[in-house]
């Protein structure tokens, strides 16, 4: 909780933490800090967020019952995390202050719809807080245009957050590293290594460019906890609920470690490699169709025989996602894109190598052609 209770966990968390930095290209301002998921670093980033406003005197006088307040709105696409919703749960904004932008054609959120719900937002007397950007959405890892957005939230003086707790780990590679385009303005910005940069759960890596908001947002020291210290410690309790703390960054430091940067591009390419073959296999396959663009390792799918259609080509999918992983060999997931069933194949196992990917494209058109 404190430096002067583990001086080494608090040292070797800010060290990690500043090694992952540079390998997404991210500037130096960004301070880090360790939560379980990226749930919790997107509720710690929005309570930060509300002490850009001081004059709101929530930390003070909190929400509730208080007719001088008005309400407050944050702002994610259709396509978010459903993180964002219960940080709005939590936080007491209530799911009626999240407003779910429209997406484009790829999915991404659309920046002109962003900027008249805002402006239609104050001009109904609400107050707009924070908006949430995704880098890598989790039903088909769509991209939102960061940079747009960004400016939308410079104009409107917003807090950004950036979600790049599953995608973000892309940006390791020099050739994409343009998916974080924009980020560099965020005030948050969410990664979780224990996604896709083989670090056991639970290991989220939560940025801000205001560590003086996040502490404020969340520091409360009792009488029991004060020791000396200088003007540059670092207490982490200081930056989120818990007090107690586990040394979430050794296990991050292992991987690091042992792999080096230049290993862990090469596993992050190979997997990015992979979802790509496996998306030209489906592309070819007359009875596959693919559902989104697969940038990263996820490959978002469904079964597509002649004649079925609408609901009975849902329930036709959800069949053979259930008949794949009673196979016990695969698991896949699924998902609902533009209200359509599909099913989600996800590369990110140190181990994965192309006949297993190709294995589990067998299996589920085994698993197909089963009949009802």
């Amino acid at each position: 909780m404190l430096w002067r209770t583990g001086p080494a966990a608090t040292e070797l968390e800010q060290l990690t933490l500043d090694w992952l930095r540079q390998m997404l290209g991210l500037p130096e301002n960004f301070f880090g800090t360790i939560t379980d998921t990226a749930s919790s670093s997107t509720l710690y980033a929005l309570a930060a967020a509300r002490e850009l406003h001081p004059e709101l005197r929530i930390r003070e006088d909190g929400m509730a019952g208080r007719p001088d307040l008005p309400p407050i709105a944050i702002y994610c696409s259709e396509e978010a995390h459903s993180s964002v919703d219960k940080a709005a749960m939590t936080l007491g904004l209530g799911l009626r202050g999240v407003r779910k932008i429209p997406t484009d054609d790829a999915l991404r959120m659309k920046p002109a719809e962003l900027a008249s719900t805002i402006a239609a937002d104050r001009r109904a007397g609400v107050f707009p807080l924070a908006v949430v950007a995704t880098v890598g959405t989790t039903s088909t890892t769509a991209v939102d245009p960061v940079p747009a957005i960004a400016d939308v939230c410079a104009r409107e003086k917003l807090w950004l957050h950036v979600d790049a707790s599953y995608a973000g780990t892309a940006g390791i590679l020099p050739e994409m590293r343009h998916i974080l385009d924009g980020c560099e303005r965020a005030e948050s910005f969410v990664v979780n290594p224990h996604k896709w940069l083989f670090t056991p759960m639970d290991c989220s890596a939560l940025y801000t460019t205001r560590p003086d908001l996040l502490r404020r947002a969340f520091q409360h020291i009792a009488d029991y906890l004060v020791v000396p210290v200088s003007d540059t410690t670092i207490n982490l309790m200081d930056y989120g609920v818990s007090l107690g703390r586990r040394f979430r960054a050794l296990k991050l430091w292992f991987v690091i470690r042992s792999f080096g940067v230049e290993g862990l591009r090469t596993l992050v390419r190979e997997h990015i490699r992979l979802a790509r073959e496996l998306s030209a296999w489906i592309d070819a396959d007359p009875e596959l169709e693919r559902m989104a663009d697969a940038q990263f390792s996820t490959v978002v799918f469904r079964h597509r025989p002649a004649g079925l259609a609408g609901t009975a080509l849902d329930d036709h999918n959800a069949r053979v996602l259930e008949r794949v992983n009673a196979t016990r060999e695969v698991y896949l997931s699924h998902t609902r894109v533009r209200g359509s069933y599909g099913l989600r194949i996800a590369i990110g196992n140190i181990h994965t190598a192309e006949t297993h990917v190709r294995r589990a494209l067998e299996i589920v058109k085994q698993s197909a052609g089963r009949g009802p």
